[in-house]
C-alpha cells in the first residue's frame, strides 16, 4: 500500500528547526512518508516565522505554492505568524489548518492518520517528542527554553513565543542521551533567551547546572547558540577557557571542557543612545568588558555578535560610534541585520525612520568589517590544533567541518568520516576558511 506523503517547510530560527523535527517524528508515527516540499505532498506544513514582514510574505507565498504543487494538498501553517497575526492567514483559502506554537507538540492529535496507520495518536508532553536524529545533519539542536520576558523596542518575539518557559531538566537530559546514543558529535543548546533557563521551574537549576549535567553524559561536545551579555557568568567563561585545556590534555580531564570555545553574544548597537532607545539592558562599556574578559582567558575563543543598523533615529554619528566600537573589539564575526519595521512593536512607531538606502549602505560597511575579522581570526589559528565536527565531503578527499571555535575547516584525508569529531592541525587559511590534516 502506498504511504501518504507529507512535507515540512521551515522558516526562521533554530527553535523552529528543532520543532519541525519533532513534527516530523509525529508525522511518521501517523504513517506519513516525509518528502521534499517541492514534491507536492498530500499534507504540507509551513512552520512560520514572523520576525519581519518579509517572513510573513514568505509564509503566504509557500502556502499558495503548496496548493499549486498539489491542488488537493491539506495545507497547515504553524508557528509564530499564527500567534501574532492569525487573521492574515484565516483569510487565505489555501490554508486548511492553523497550529499555534503550544500545539506543535500535539500535532499528531490534530491530523488524520495515514492509510493503514494506527488510529490512536501518540500523546506527548509540553516539550514534545524526543527526536533520535536531525534529518541527516551532523550537529543537533536541543531546545531547553523558549519565550522572553524582556521587551526590546524592535522585537515581536515575546508576542509570538510568550513569557520565558524552560524545558524540565529530565526532558533535556533524555533528549541529549538519545542523540548521544545515536552518535551525534555535537549538541547545540537553543532558546529564545537561553540565560533565563530554570528561573520559571520549581527545581533550583540554572543554565550552568544544566550544562554540567549534560556534560556528564558521554557526549563529545556542547555548544550554546546565543546568550545575552548580562547572563554570561564566571562559570560559563571558565568552561569556555577549559575547552582549550581539554583540547590540549584530553577530553576526559574536565567535564566543563566539553563546552565549545565559542559564544554568540548579541550586541545590537555599539552606541549607548541607540541601546537606550532599543531598551537593551546594558551599555557598551559593560559589553566590551565581557568580551575582553573572555578573550583574555581564552584567546582562541570565537566570539560573534548580532548588530542592527538603521534603527529609528540612528544618526551618522551614532552609526560611526557603532562602527568604531565593533572594529576595536576582539570579535571574530558579526551577524548584521538591516532594521525592518515590525507592526506591533514600539520601534515601528518611533519618529525619524532611517532611509532604506542608508540602512543598506550601513549594512555593507559592517559586513565588510565582519569579513575582515573572520579572516584575521582564521589566520590566527594557523599552526594550532582544533576540534572539528566533519560534515560534508568535498571534491577531493577533504571533508569540510566546523571547529569548536566556529570556523570552517577543510580536513585532508578524512573521506568517509562525516559525522565524526576529530582533532585537526591547521596548516593554512584562505580568506576565513581553514585547511588542516588529522593529528591521529
Amino acid at each position: 500500500m502506498r504511504r501518504r506523503t507529507a512535507a515540512i517547510k521551515t522558516l526562521g530560527c533554530k527553535l523552529n528547526q528543532y520543532e519541525s523535527e519533532q513534527m516530523r517524528v509525529q508525522l511518521e508515527s501517523l504513517g506519513y512518508q516525509v518528502v521534499e516540499y517541492e514534491a507536492g505532498a498530500e499534507l504540507c506544513i509551513i512552520n512560520s516565522c514572523t520576525v519581519t514582514s518579509r517572513t510573513d510574505r514568505d509564509t503566504r507565498r509557500l502556502a499558495r505554492r503548496a496548493k499549486r504543487l498539489n491542488p488537493k494538498a491539506y495545507v497547515v501553517v504553524a508557528g509564530c505568524y499564527v500567534e501574532v497575526n492569525p487573521q492574515d492567514l484565516e483569510a487565505m483559502p489555501e490554508i486548511d489548518l492553523l497550529v499555534r506554537n503550544a500545539d506543535k507538540s500535539r500535532l499528531a492529535q490534530l491530523l488524520p492518520a495515514a492509510d493503514g496507520a494506527s488510529d490512536t495518536a501518540a500523546s506527548y508532553g509540553d516539550a514534545g517528542p524526543i527526536i533520535s536524529d536531525f534529518s541527516g545533519h551532523t550537529r543537533a539542536f536541543v531546545k531547553v527554553q523558549e519565550g522572553c520576558n524582556v521587551r526590546c523596542a524592535y522585537c515581536i518575539i515575546p508576542d509570538a513565543r510568550g513569557p520565558s518557559h524552560s524545558v524540565e531538566p529530565e526532558q533535556v537530559l533524555a533528549q541529549c542521551q538519545v542523540l548521544t546514543d545515536a552518535g551525534c558529535p555535537e549538541i547545540v543548546f537553543i532558546g529564545t533567551h537561553l540565560g533565563q533557563y530554570g528561573r520559571d521551574l520549581d527545581s533550583e537549576i540554572d543554565l550552568v547546572q544544566l550544562i554540567n549535567l549534560v556534560c556528564e553524559l558521554p557526549m563529545p561536545r556542547l555548544r550554546l547558540s546565543s546568550i545575552e551579555p548580562r547572563e554570561i557568568t564566571p562559570e560559563i567563561v571558565r568552561m569556555v577557557r577549559d575547552g582549550g585545556q581539554a583540547l590540549t590534555c584530553g577530553r576526559d580531564l574536565a567535564v566543563s571542557g566539553k563546552l565549545c570555545r565559542h559564544l554568540h553574544i548579541p550586541l545590537q548597537s555599539g552606541c549607548d543612545s541607540v541601546l537606550q532607545r532599543m531598551n537593551r539592558p546594558y551599555d557598551t562599556a559593560f559589553y566590551a568588558e565581557v568580551v575582553k574578559r573572555i578573550v583574555g582567558l581564552q584567546p582562541e575563543a570565537g566570539i560573534g555578535a548580532d548588530v542592527i543598523v538603521g534603527f529609528p533615529g540612528e544618526t551618522d554619528e551614532e552609526f560611526e560610534a557603532t562602527r568604531e566600537f565593533v572594529e576595536d573589539l576582539p570579535l571574530s564575526y558579526l551577524h548584521v541585520f538591516t532594521y525592518s519595521e515590525r507592526r506591533g512593536t514600539p520601534a515601528a512607531e518611533m519618529p525619524d525612520q532611517v532611509d532604506y538606502e542608508v540602512r543598506k549602505a550601513r549594512n555593507h560597511v559592517l559586513r565588510d568589517i565582519s569579513e575582515q575579522k573572520r579572516e584575521q581570526f582564521a589566520q590566527s589559528m594557523v599552526g594550532k590544533c582544533v576540534e572539528v565536527v566533519l560534515q560534508t565531503q568535498q571534491e577531493d578527499t577533504a571533508v569540510r567541518g566546523i571547529s569548536d571555535n566556529y570556523l570552517e575547516v577543510d580536513v585532508a584525508g578524512a573521506a568517509g568520516r562525516s559525522g565524526e569529531l576529530v582533532k585537526v592541525e591547521i596548516q593554512a587559511a584562505n580568506n576565513s576558511r581553514l585547511f588542516g590534516h588529522l593529528t591521529e
